[in-house]
């Protein structure tokens, strides 16, 4: 399960049990509860921040690689040969290793 899911999972779990003790008159229940559902919210908050930083920083190298690209299409195009004849290479050992 990955670290998104498990996340999910808990927030799902608090919430669930927040509903189940929406009814107790206990004020410490209450009070926990409040407490509770602001830490899910500031956790949701805290996450959607971070997906959104990741999806600026993908954006900004994105940007910089079509820069370099068009800046430099030959050694781009050099780098792309080399590394697909690296892959070509790879996938051949391997295939001649499992013939073997």
């Amino acid at each position: 399960m990955s670290s998104s899911e498990v996340m999910d999972q808990l927030v799902a779990d608090a919430e669930e049990l927040l509903a189940k003790l929406k009814d107790a008159g206990n004020p410490e229940i209450q009070k926990l509860r409040a407490k509770v559902e602001s830490g899910i919210a500031e956790a949701k908050r805290t996450a959607t921040e971070h997906a959104q930083l990741g999806a600026e920083k993908l954006r900004q190298v994105t940007n910089s690689v079509v820069e370099y690209v068009q800046e430099n299409p030959w050694a781009a195009v050099a780098a792309g040969t080399a590394i697909a004849v690296a892959l070509i290479y790879v996938a051949f050992s391997a295939r001649r290793g499992a013939d073997d």
